[in-house]
């Protein structure tokens, strides 16, 4: 069911006028009634009258500015499990104890003047009228089964939980543009329970937690555009189930935590970070780390002297940055299990792989990219020709290459893809059968998101 566009609307006493014949004392008789919708109710303060709908799994509540509490009795609706709150400007809180104890997911998404996501307080009142609403037990159990938080763009909000904690059985965490949010829980830890942390334009964040529990049950970390965060919890190292960290755009974090990572199955990004002085400590020791990709980190001086962990299958590097250097005459053939190579921004170097540095890459190799070389002449053929597994090659913003290696590429490749690469691209445009021959074996060439010998290809 879906009230919409209630303009007069002051509260549910009056929702007989927006369903017709329907009058609110047979609400209760709609026993069938499971997920309710009100939108666009542009008066509506407060509907008392809601807890009659004793079967409500799920409600929203759209744009309704004036609405300045949830529903009065909430808290016994026992088979609500979901609650969306969504363009309510005046609501600056929400009372826990007023939740059902039921209540598995909350999303709050651009709500203004919120201030306080949780609230455990009896007289946060924002209003003298309002401060009898408020004046109940707080139930401290009421948030028992809530498994799934998600704040979009509510730039008022300070505190996610006035007393500091968050759910006990809380599993995923979203915060997004939330501007004034300068912690998680002043309690200084997180749930247990939480296995996704997904943080994101939450520019005075300082602090996600003091430390992480041992036996946490966290699995994923995304944080992008936390302009003030400096620094990850202790005990990251101790996630025994973390399979995934996103670091983005968090140009004051200066080090990881003294213990480094955990040595689990996980990816690793780690983009525009500029006061990033260092990797984790002990990455060579990570024997199950699987994909590492970094960018834009400048202040990285030194490569890790025991290098990298070599069962790694995917990395991503930018050619650029102080430790690439280190990272090839360590020696990418290392990586036995390597499987993705991408390499970018590689201002000086005129061949790749790179001869006057000796570079040799992996056999494991299926998949290579290099991208944005400027002074690219020609692809190194003696190290090419090593790698038989080699499926893909992705060659990306290389203006000055023009030949492919006159003795081929590997026999193995089903696909080869050339993007912003004019010189090299005209000569596999053209008649001349010596480069044809070259690339005669692969199934799938791609010029320009153009396949060769595609009817539809422009002439």
């Amino acid at each position: 069911m879906k009230n919409m566009g209630c303009e007069a609307l002051m509260n549910m006493w009056q929702l007989n006028e927006s369903l017709g014949k329907q009058p609110l004392q047979e609400i209760q008789s709609i026993t069938f009634l499971r997920e309710l919708c009100i939108e666009n109710c542009l008066n509506l303060v407060s509907f008392p009258e809601i807890r009659l709908l004793s079967n409500l799994s799920k409600l929203e509540i759209k744009n309704c500015n004036a609405l300045m509490s949830l529903p009065v009795g909430m808290e016994h609706n026992t088979q609500l499990e979901s609650v969306k709150i969504e363009g309510c400007d005046s609501l600056t809180f929400i009372v826990r104890g007023k939740l059902p104890s039921s209540l598995k997911r909350l999303q709050v998404r651009y709500c203004y003047r919120l201030v306080c996501l949780l609230d455990d307080r009896e007289e946060s009142c924002i209003s003298p009228s309002m401060l009898e609403l408020h004046k109940q037990n707080i139930n401290s159990n009421s948030t028992s089964l809530l498994q799934y938080i998600h704040v979009h763009n509510c730039p008022a909000l300070t505190c996610l939980s006035s007393s500091g904690k968050l759910p006990t059985t809380l599993q995923n965490l979203f915060m997004v543009y939330c501007s004034q949010l300068t912690m998680l829980s002043s309690s200084g830890l997180l749930p247990k329970t939480l296995c996704s942390l997904f943080i994101t334009d939450v520019p005075k964040l300082e602090s996600i937690a003091e430390r992480f529990h041992n036996d946490m049950s966290l699995e994923h970390i995304w944080i992008t555009d936390c302009e003030n965060l400096k620094s990850l919890p202790e005990g990251l190292h101790n996630l025994s189930r973390l399979q995934e960290i996103r670091l983005w755009n968090c140009p004051s974090i200066v080090y990881f935590p003294e213990g480094g990572l955990p040595n689990t199955s996980l990816n690793v990004s780690i983009i525009n970070c500029r006061k990033l002085k260092a990797l984790p400590n002990h990455m060579h020791s990570l024997n199950s780390f699987q994909q590492f990709e970094i960018k834009q980190c400048p202040s990285i001086k030194s490569f890790p002297e025991e290098g990298f962990p070599i069962n790694l299958t995917a990395i991503e590097i930018e050619g650029g940055l102080n430790i690439y250097k280190p990272l090839v005459e360590w020696g990418l053939h290392n990586l036995t299990s390597l499987t993705y190579l991408k390499i970018f921004g590689c201002p000086d170097a005129e061949s790749f792989p790179q001869q006057d540095m000796g570079m040799m890459l992996p056999h494991s190799l299926t998949h290579l990219c290099i991208e944005r070389f400027p002074k690219l002449k020609y692809l190194w053929f003696q190290a090419l020709q090593n790698l038989t597994s080699l499926e893909i090659l992705r060659i990306t913003g290389c203006p000055n290459l023009t030949f492919f290696p006159e003795c081929g590429l590997p026999s193995s490749l089903l696909r080869l893809q050339i993007r912003d690469c004019p010189l090299l691209e005209k000569q596999c445009r053209s008649d001349n059968g010596k480069v044809r021959s070259i690339i005669s074996h692969i199934p799938c060439v791609e010029i320009d998101f153009k396949f060769i010998g595609d009817d539809t290809e422009e002439k």
